[in-house]
């Protein structure tokens, strides 16, 4: 009887240390996962910072002037294609932060292939001053002459910031961003990046 009760007892202690170590083991091999899908998730993020950073100072550095700024966007003239000293519509990037695809979205005029340049001159809108150029992209985009691109996906939250109250004067743009992870949202960062050459329109000079 003793050595019955002796061999069920060790069972039982086999048993049970058998259980501790295999929770230990367990609880060790998810800490390991989380550990190793955090730091995989941090590099990812860490990345992905760097090209968000790299991606808007491209716009943003050789851009010729900033035409007009809201909460979230920005409405940029990038080059003087024409070489006239004025806006025309093909030369303006409409950069947007689209909250509920996470996105910051890129859009120009796309005129159609088979366009004549005369089509093209005719339809290329020349701007002044009075312009409303929110107006104009939502005209652009009814006749279907918008395309479009995400500049940087997975981005959460979108802030943007100026060194003037006139957006034709600034020549610093700031833009503060999270971008989406596993883990929920990234610390905020921010690019802070100058208009190099600041050339404004001539007739708003």
């Amino acid at each position: 009887m003793n050595r019955r009760g002796l061999t069920l007892l060790e069972m039982i202690l086999a048993i049970g240390i058998t259980a501790i170590i295999g929770a230990a083991i367990a609880s060790m091999m998810a800490a390991v996962s989380n550990g190793l899908t955090s730091r995989d998730d941090g590099r990812r993020t860490a990345v992905q910072l760097a090209t968000t950073q790299v991606r808007l100072s491209a716009y943003i550095a050789p851009a010729r002037c900033l035409l007009d700024k809201g909460d979230t966007t920005l409405t940029i003239w990038l080059d003087d294609a024409r070489e006239s000293g004025t806006v025309h519509a093909s030369e303006i990037r409409w950069l947007t932060f689209d909250a509920p695809n996470k996105a910051f979205i890129v859009k120009f005029i796309d005129f159609p292939d088979n366009w004549s340049q005369s089509m093209i001159d005719a339809a290329d809108t020349e701007c002044d001053e009075s312009t409303n150029y929110n107006e104009m992209l939502t005209t652009f985009e009814s006749s279907d002459l918008v395309s479009e691109f995400a500049l940087v996906d997975a981005m959460e939250t979108c802030s943007i910031w100026i060194n003037e109250i006139d957006p034709i004067s600034a020549t610093r743009i700031c833009v503060r961003f999270s971008l989406s992870t596993n883990f929920g949202p990234s610390s905020e960062a921010l690019v802070d990046e100058s208009i190099r050459q600041h050339l404004p329109p001539q007739e708003q000079q």
